[in-house]
């Protein structure tokens, strides 16, 4: 399998495609696991931020929309990333992912 489809197939199927690359895939590129943490990150951080909004006793109209379409959008953004071959960081989501995912990365 090429490095392109791990990295799709990372960001489509959410966080745990993004363990299945980083974790039980051998012989990634960095870019590749750089790529499967910041979907962990990604699509975890949208799972939280959904349960926290879930909890607010009243509702705030659209806002569930909203947090799903910027997941949506930064799925797309790091697919397109990937296919281009760029420096495949994402905005916030890209630190958040070195900091936790650092020594992964780099092995």
């Amino acid at each position: 399998m090429s490095e392109k489809s791990k990295c799709v197939l990372a960001y489509i199927f959410g966080w745990i495609g993004g363990l299945v690359v980083l974790y039980a895939a051998k012989n990634n590129e960095r870019n590749t696991k750089f790529h499967a943490a910041q979907s962990i990150v990604l699509s975890l951080a949208y799972f939280i931020i959904s349960l926290v909004i879930g909890f607010i006793p009243f509702d705030i109209p659209f806002v569930g929309t909203a947090l799903y379409v910027v997941y949506i959008i930064g799925v797309i953004f790091g697919i397109v990333k990937a296919c281009k071959n760029e420096d495949p960081e994402l905005p916030l989501v890209g630190g958040l992912a070195k900091s936790i995912f650092g020594k992964k990365i780099e092995e």
